[in-house]
């Protein structure tokens, strides 16, 4: 009986363990409003592109309000060839610089966040071409009437950065600029337990 008892006692002891952190965590996922956009220049006229492929993870702490107090875990990846401009040539030369034959997916990582207010500073891995850096990211959040939190943001990269050749397109004669912005524009909602 002694030997029961403490098998019960070493369960509940576990499984409060690994309830009580995962209780304190509230899992977000992203919803179609969500899309990452690249932006840049070059010698005939400005550039974007944009995905609304994303696939996006995030934990909070909120306080008793509902308000986000601490980013604890955000994963972000994006299919490399899901970006899109109105320009299918320049898809292609973009995507030969962003290695998409053996490279699918643009990813970011988080290390570490602090939040103010409805400020994230967020620091993480930026993993673009298969070149990993890491980069601080800025993001507002606000959170909506229905508890989903909209965050935007944007940071300024070099495609060189991450070992890429800005494209040129008509034969060299129109080259794009290294630096490119990367803008996002996410809703996350909670995902039910």
């Amino acid at each position: 009986m002694k030997y029961k008892l403490n098998t019960i006692q070493l369960f509940l002891v576990l499984f409060v363990g690994l309830y009580l952190p995962i209780r304190g965590q509230n899992l977000y996922k992203q919803t179609n409003a969500s899309n990452i956009t690249l932006a840049g220049t070059s010698t005939l006229h400005d550039w974007t592109m944009t995905s609304s492929e994303t696939d996006i993870q995030a934990s909070f702490k909120l306080n008793e309000a509902g308000i986000p107090i601490q980013l604890k875990s955000l994963t972000l990846s994006v299919p490399s060839q899901s970006l899109k401009s109105s320009k299918k040539a320049m898809d292609k030369n973009a995507y030969r610089a962003l290695k998409t034959d053996k490279n699918k997916v643009i990813s970011f990582s988080l290390s570490s966040a602090t939040v103010e207010k409805n400020l994230f500073q967020c620091l993480g891995n930026l993993t673009i071409a298969g070149v990993t850096k890491p980069v601080k990211v800025d993001a507002t959040c606000e959170v909506g009437a229905n508890k989903s939190i909209a965050c935007k943001g944007k940071k300024q990269i070099k495609m060189s950065d991450f070992q890429m050749e800005p494209p040129s397109f008509m034969f060299g004669t129109v080259k794009t600029g290294d630096e490119i912005v990367v803008s996002f524009n996410v809703e996350l909602a909670p995902i039910k337990n």
